[in-house]
């Protein structure tokens, strides 16, 4: 994968996160319905448990598109940055040479 083949769409996530909330929405009406008919104050609350319910839906599920679509970025990034690299063999650090990046003069000696 390249990082032009990154396959997001706007159009999907607007598509997929909204059809969540109607999904609550749509099962959530009938349940309201039958509450207010038993009380419309416990109706009204349930609606507005329904109303969160649908905001959660949404965020949740663009989060998730957007997060699997940072990670498609990410790893075609690190797949071109490794194309582009010269060399093959992994870096060795050795650990004698590496001079130590906190510098504490009170416990130098």
């Amino acid at each position: 994968m390249t990082f032009g083949d990154t396959r997001f769409s706007f159009g999907k996530l607007v598509l997929f996160a909204l059809g969540a909330g109607v999904l609550v929405l749509l099962v959530s009406i009938p349940i309201i319905l039958l509450i207010a008919r038993w009380s419309p104050i416990a109706g009204l609350v349930v609606a507005l448990i329904a109303v969160l319910a649908m905001i959660a839906a949404i965020g949740t599920v663009s989060r998730r598109m957007i997060a699997t679509a940072e990670r498609e970025i990410l790893a075609a990034r690190a797949a071109e940055d490794a194309a582009r690299s010269h060399d093959p063999r992994p870096r060795v650090i050795d650990p004698q040479t590496v001079e130590p990046t906190d510098r504490n003069s009170s416990t130098d000696g």
